[in-house]
């Protein structure tokens, strides 16, 4: 047999896939004839399919130093170099092949997967339509590459903010293949980050009719739902991606996000948990747990969060701020104001922050301090109502009442419904004497607000300074439906009660204050007044020496406890508990009292 003959018999081998015996073959012909290029060539391919890359491009190499017009060589080099990630190479040996043979489609083919993998998707696309203008019969299969080059382009344009750029890419390859469902859900993408969410919605529903396990799509159309406060829709699609991928961290996370929108915090807690277990480096699921675990009053476990967050990331402004709000919580103050001066020196434009410092200054009664505070984040923005209410707070402790009245003022004028500066304003209003205005501003508060228990509080005392006592109890009565729990709201109703003679009413509003909380000198007093009004002088005696163990230097509590010793007739107790009430006169400086509570001893002796 003759070198043609072993090549014959390589050939019939090889499309029998008898490839060891092909190989033998060819190796015999080359023996018989050693510048036999086509059978180093075919030896070439059958290397290459059997994924032996190099012995492949060995054999190439041997082809094309035979006859260095060997397009396909170069072809199938190019392949083999592609297929071993060394893309350059491959190009260049499509590029000699087609110097070669200019109606070689499958290199413009292999040369265009070679531009995709480099992400070169211009070139890719000329290559693929050259592909498809010379041969029909590659048409069919290589739509698929160009739809991909165009969607990868799409992306890589929407990478560099080009989001129209993007779209029309993703439009593109949708064309060539309209079952392209990530090219569907990557538009939908876009079309949510310009807003346009019913696109969005819309591009990712027809992704999943094309393929229903994309948990991706399912996430991104969550957040469209959600975007458009569609919260159960939201929660369905978040649900759905987690059953495909039940390692979706990014589902988690944003499905805590809609439950804590829907005041499920605990749940959203839950969420947060799963999605920092699986990426314990997620800054702002550390950020918004701690939001959530403040509004549950856990400033402990969310100030932890903040605290991971920084760590992550010590550059993040707002967390400095939402750490010192939590620490202003716990009356850690100072530690607040070092976090916001941290807050002010990354972004010291935050009118915010100046307000946080502000409050925090307040705290510790640094007033001056906060209203430089207030008066700063009102240069940078002088329409916000937060400043100029927390200022007209710090200038009413300063005694500046008209300037609180002012402050509470603009802040209504730009938050005609904010019920707090109202009430503050009422404040103001009766420290200068203005009652009546006072009561205005607190009749305003409760129209905005029903829940304000300050304003029925200070309504309440109000009209109690104005006599008015029915009135007082009544808005006593508001406030303590709205806190039960307030030892001073029972108090300040019993005294009411007491001066409109209804005693059995205080002491029953004394009992409660002194239930809830008994370290208060002045309820065991007045209850024991009130017994001794209605002439239970036993339970008077029990009260005033409660009222005198908390207080032992009250010498109207002395003069009352006589008296109650004197109705009991122990004269000798009485006339000692004058002498005491005369003694701490005395000591205050009271020379009148004194000697009328002296003169009293002796008519009793």
């Amino acid at each position: 047999m003759n070198a043609e003959d072993f090549f014959n018999q390589g050939f019939n081998n090889n499309l029998e896939g008898k490839y060891q015996a092909a190989i033998t073959a060819y190796t015999q012909a080359i023996k018989l004839n050693p510048d036999y290029a086509e059978a180093y060539h075919n030896r070439g391919i059958i290397s290459s399919s059997v994924t032996d890359y190099h012995s492949a491009i060995a054999n190439f190499n041997r082809a094309i130093e035979i006859n260095p017009n060997f397009a396909t060589a170069y072809y199938h080099r190019g392949n083999a170099y592609y297929f071993l990630g060394d893309y350059e190479k491959a190009i260049a040996d499509h590029n000699q092949a087609l110097a070669i043979d200019l109606n070689l489609a499958q290199s413009y083919h292999s040369r265009g997967n070679a531009y995709f993998a480099l992400a070169d998707y211009d070139k890719a696309i000329a290559d693929y339509i050259q592909t498809i203008e010379l041969s029909t019969q590659l048409a069919d299969n290589i739509n698929i590459d160009i739809a991909n080059a165009y969607h990868n382009r799409g992306v890589a344009r929407f990478d560099r903010g080009d989001s129209q750029g993007a779209i029309a890419d993703f439009q593109e390859a949708l064309q060539w293949y309209p079952d392209f469902a990530a090219a569907y859900s990557n538009r939908g993408n876009i079309h949510h980050l310009l807003g346009n969410y019913h696109e969005a919605i819309a591009d990712h529903h027809r992704a999943l009719k094309l393929d229903p396990n994309l948990a991706e799509a399912y996430h991104n159309r969550g957040n469209a739902y959600y975007a458009l406060a569609d919260y159960e829709s939201a929660i369905a699609d978040y649900n759905r991606a987690l059953k495909i991928n039940p390692k979706f961290a990014s589902a988690y996370y944003n499905r805590g996000l809609v439950l804590s929108r829907l005041e499920n915090y605990q749940a959203a807690i839950k969420d947060f948990d799963r999605a920092l277990k699986l990426n314990p480096d997620d800054v702002q699921a550390y950020c918004e747990r701690g939001l959530v675990r403040s509004t549950l009053e856990d400033y402990e476990g969310a100030i932890a969060d903040y605290d991971r967050a920084l760590q992550e990331n010590p550059t993040l402004a707002l967390v400095y701020g939402f750490r010192a709000n939590a620490l202003c919580r716990l009356g850690n103050y100072q530690s607040a104001i070092e976090d916001s001066n941290r807050l002010l020196q990354l972004n010291p434009n935050l009118a915010e922050g100046y307000c946080d410092r502000a409050a925090a200054r307040r705290s510790i009664g640094d007033h001056k301090g906060a209203i430089k505070d207030y008066d700063r984040a009102l240069q940078i923005n002088d329409n916000l109502a937060a400043a100029y209410y927390g200022r007209g707070i710090a200038r009413e402790a300063l005694q500046d009442f008209q300037g609180a009245i002012d402050d509470n003022t603009i802040a209504i004028e730009l938050m005609p419904d904010f019920s707090q500066a109202y009430c503050n304003r009422g404040n103001a209003r009766r420290l200068l004497g203005d009652e009546h205005g006072a009561i205005a501003d607190y009749d305003k508060a409760l129209e905005i607000n029903l829940d304000l228990v300050e304003a029925y509080y200070n309504r309440a005392s109000t009209n109690y300074a104005l006599e008015k006592y029915e009135s007082a109890i009544a808005d006593y009565t508001q406030a303590l439906q709205i806190n039960p729990q307030s030892a001073a709201f029972y108090s300040d109703r019993a005294n009411a009660r007491y001066a409109i003679e209804d005693y059995y009413g205080a002491i029953k509003d004394y009992t409660q204050a002194i239930a809830i909380d008994p370290n208060f000198a002045e309820d065991w007093y007045n209850r024991g007044r009130s017994y001794s009004l209605l002439e239970d002088f036993n339970l008077a005696l029990a009260d005033l020496n409660e009222a005198l163990q908390r207080q032992p230097h009250w010498a109207s509590a002395y003069i009352l406890r006589a008296d109650v010793y004197r109705n009991l007739g122990n004269l000798q107790q009485a006339i000692a508990d004058f002498q005491k009430s005369a003694d701490l006169y005395y000591q205050e400086g009271n020379i009148q009292y004194h000697q009328q509570i002296i003169e009293l001893i002796e008519q009793l002796h």
